[in-house]
């Protein structure tokens, strides 16, 4: 560190003021200690006395950044890389507020001029991996958190990513494996523990409980937002240590606030919802688009958060080959928005609120993004729960299209929604009766798409992937056309019948 350098005391000061220097590396202290507030009362004042203190920018542009504050962190952070191009790691915080406020391309290119400054720098990496991550392009992503992670073992970030990634590709024992490891280099971050405690039962070999409570001791929560996080993850570690009764109580008192804050937004959800209702029931017989020699059968699967749409979709994938998964790739919402911005009218990501003469250009962007993303593959699957708002709306304007449905046990998906911390939407998810009224909408929009499209549209219950798979690929082959199903199929981890010990609780809420 640099020797202190005082500033000339005013009659009157008894102390020598501290060097801006000093107050900066004070601010990023408290950063990375999830002090927010006060790091952002040290930063703001510095970055406005001195109007070319870049690094005061590009630190409280990082501090808005982690206190979620995107548009702010944006402006700091391109008035730091406007007076300083080059300068790699703010063009990396860069990318990542663009990619926070879904300008993915953006972020994209802010990365490119990182990795041109600075080519083999595993922040740089990590980050990428989090562009490929929100595409979900989670082959893509895994690659470059595993390289990431490879320079730099102590990077918490690309272990984080890279478990995140496997498990969206139903890979949990390896991703259990990255956390386990990550965790004997010495990382004890509430992130890696919440992540540990979202795989499946026996899969992570580590005391949780124990390790959160730890943590608790020696670095108690630092703001409201964060003792949410830790309330969640604390009951999902004490219903894996089968304290069931504390895991309850602890997961009201974590979903309680959050029921408060999603109302307006639960409306709004509630309001689509019966607009989507009304608009299938009084539907006549539409025709639906004709197959197209080209390009893949876009294979949606669908169901409510948590009713086993990855299990269903890792089978199908695994079963022929030209099967690729897309995961909840937001292929028709890009395309919906474009389409919107094409026609120089209000955007939406609604495929309900595009005029009707667009849907061709619709059509066409999603086919040409379709192609880019299936590649060769002659299925590629799509696991969204939103679709079902419009699917009747897709199989009208996209060829080959095919929809499997799915239901599963309604305790179960309540239990796993209940439990979950959604990073966005899913308004619904914090309390028990809303969460049972968006499941009976659900389940009710899987009768009335299957009763609307009978031709093109199969319901699949999760029992029936885990007791009947060979059922299940029958079913999917006669719906997409596809001969006998090729090579060793996965062994599926399940968890059903994960909300027995809360039913009693469940049927009181």
């Amino acid at each position: 560190m640099s020797r202190s350098i005082h500033a000339s005391r005013s009659p009157g000061q008894s102390r020598p003021s501290v060097h801006p220097r000093q107050q900066l590396e004070e601010a990023d202290r408290l950063r990375q200690l999830g002090k927010l507030d006060r790091a952002e009362a040290i930063c703001h004042p510095l970055a406005r006395r001195y109007p070319g203190y870049v690094a005061a920018m590009h630190t409280l542009g990082l501090v808005y950044l982690d206190k979620g504050n995107f548009e702010r962190a944006l402006d700091w952070l391109v008035r730091a890389s406007m007076l300083e191009p080059t300068n790699w790691m703010t063009l990396t915080a860069l990318s990542l507020t663009y990619l926070r406020l879904g300008a993915n391309e953006a972020a994209a290119q802010s990365l490119e001029k990182a990795l041109a400054i600075k080519p083999k720098d595993a922040s740089i990496l990590a980050s990428l991996g989090e562009i490929h991550r929100d595409e979900r392009e989670y082959e893509a992503a895994q690659q470059v958190y595993r390289e990431a992670w490879a320079l730099d073992p102590g990077l918490e970030s690309a272990a984080i990513g890279l478990a995140l990634s496997l498990s969206a590709m139903g890979q949990c024992t390896e991703a259990a494996n990255v956390l386990s490891k990550a965790y004997a280099f010495g990382h004890r971050s509430l992130n890696l523990l919440h992540v540990m405690t979202t795989l499946l039962p026996n899969t992570v070999n580590i005391d949780v409980l124990a390790a959160l409570d730890q943590l608790a001791i020696d670095r108690s929560p630092a703001n409201a937002e964060v003792k949410n996080s830790f309330l969640f993850a604390r009951a999902a570690a004490l219903d894996r240590a089968g304290r069931y009764a504390e895991a309850w109580q602890t997961l009201v008192a974590a979903n309680r606030p959050l029921a408060g804050r999603y109302q307006d937004e639960l409306k709004a959800n509630i309001a689509r919802r019966e607009r989507t209702l009304e608009r299938i029931r009084s539907a006549s017989p539409r025709a639906i688009r004709a197959d197209a020699g080209g390009y893949p059968i876009s294979l949606f699967i669908l169901g409510p958060s948590r009713s086993g749409k990855t299990s269903l979709e890792l089978f199908v994938s695994s079963a022929w080959e030209g099967t690729k998964a897309g995961y909840e790739v937001p292929i028709v919402e890009k395309a919906v928005h474009r389409t919107f911005q094409a026609a120089a009218i209000p955007t939406s990501n609604f495929l309900e609120d595009l005029p009707s003469e667009l849907l061709s250009s619709f059509c066409q962007l999603y086919l040409d993004a379709l192609a880019r993303r299936a590649g060769s593959a002659r299925v590629f699957t799509n696991t969204l729960p939103g679709r079902i708002h419009d699917a009747g709306l897709i199989a009208t304007a996209i060829p080959n299209v095919r929809f499997l449905l799915v239901k599963r046990s309604l305790d179960d998906v309540v239990w796993r929604i209940y439990l979950t911390k959604y990073l966005s939407g899913n308004s619904y998810a914090y309390d028990l009766d809303t969460i049972r009224d968006y499941l009976s909408w659900y389940n009710t929009m899987i009768d009335l798409t299957v009763e609307k499209l009978p031709e093109i549209a199969r319901v699949v219950s999760y029992d029936s992937i885990i007791d009947d798979p060979a059922k299940v690929l029958r079913e999917t082959a006669e719906l997409c056309g596809l001969g006998a199903s090729q090579g060793p199929l996965p062994m599926l981890a399940h968890d059903r019948g994960c909300a027995a010990p809360y039913r009693e609780f469940i049927g009181q809420g």
